[in-house]
């Protein structure tokens, strides 16, 4: 099977699945950015459901590996609070180290934020 059948096929699992614990929603929808959307996807519910969330974490790192290639990247970054949990298993999967990114500076703890 090519890689452009198979990645298809991975497209519209993930897009059942996602329809399926109610992430993914059609309608009218403004978006952050101010411009509206006939869906929105919210990937914050996924993780409360771990076998979905296994599943689409594993439909991830193959698209890394195959899409990206894992000699083009040295980090995964998440940024809080949505992809951190995303980027945490990829880092785990792909054995690449994990870096956290956040909006703001720290002003408590070590404040250098070493993360």
């Amino acid at each position: 099977m090519s890689w452009e059948i198979e990645k298809g096929k991975l497209k519209e699992e993930f897009s059942r699945i996602l329809v399926k614990i109610g992430a993914l929603r059609f309608g009218t929808f403004t978006l952050a950015s101010g411009r509206l959307s006939p869906y929105y996807i919210d990937l914050r519910i996924v993780p409360s459901f771990p076998e979905v969330f296994k599943k689409i974490c594993s439909i991830y790192t193959h698209l890394l590996e195959e899409e990206v290639g894992l000699d083009s990247f040295e980090r995964i970054a998440g940024i809080p609070i949505s992809a951190i949990p995303y980027a945490s298993c990829l880092s785990f999967d792909l054995n690449k180290p994990l870096v956290l990114v956040r909006k703001e500076v720290k002003e408590h703890g070590e404040e250098d934020d070493r993360s």
